[in-house]
């Protein structure tokens, strides 16, 4: 059977002086039953707040989204 996990993932961005943090989400394959951390997608930069979005995640591995799906409720994540 296909699991797929979700996690948050964090990126330092640097321009000039001035850095930031932004956190985007990675869907892992199977890592919950052979423990390996393949990732078979990912959106970077999706937000700079990480508990909005660690809810986002949670939600998403609560329904066991499918991945096909990620894209689409991220557009719904940041249309809110």
């Amino acid at each position: 059977m296909i699991t797929v996990t979700y996690g948050i993932t964090e990126e330092k961005y640097t321009l000039g002086q001035q850095t930031r943090i932004s956190y985007g989400i990675a869907a892992y394959f199977n890592s919950e039953t052979d423990g390996t951390a393949t990732i078979i997608a990912s959106v970077q930069d999706i937000s700079e707040d990480r508990e909005k979005l660690s809810r986002l995640v949670q939600t998403c591995n609560c329904l066991k989204l499918s991945v096909i799906h990620l894209r689409d409720v991220i557009e719904d994540f940041l249309g809110e």
